[in-house]
């Protein structure tokens, strides 16, 4: 993936997008004990659903550590989104917001 497709979730946060859709791709139990403000839930087990969110806005795809989010994105990319990749994922929001 483009490096420029992926932003330090932390860096997101302070800067988002205007109008952007964040998407929460971690299955419901773990997005039900917390996930970030403004976020929807489209487990990664719920792939399909992913193609019903708006191609006209930027979407911004998380998981928990970094990992699978960036698969996302290339699905996302080759089916004609404007996706990009929280690095870090949830893990490093809660870090850089307790630390």
């Amino acid at each position: 993936m483009d490096s420029s497709r992926s932003i330090a979730i932390c860096e997101y946060m302070e800067h988002r997008f205007p109008n952007d859709v964040l998407v929460d791709i971690r299955d419901h139990t773990t997005h039900s004990l917390g996930t970030l403000p403004g976020a929807v839930n489209v487990p990664y087990d719920n792939l399909g659903a992913l193609y019903d969110l708006p191609q006209d806005k930027k979407i911004c795809v998380f998981c928990q550590k970094g990992e699978t989010s960036g698969e996302i994105v290339e699905l996302l990319l080759a089916a004609g989104y404007d996706a990009y990749e929280l690095a870090g994922g949830y893990r490093a929001y809660l870090l850089g917001t307790l630390g």
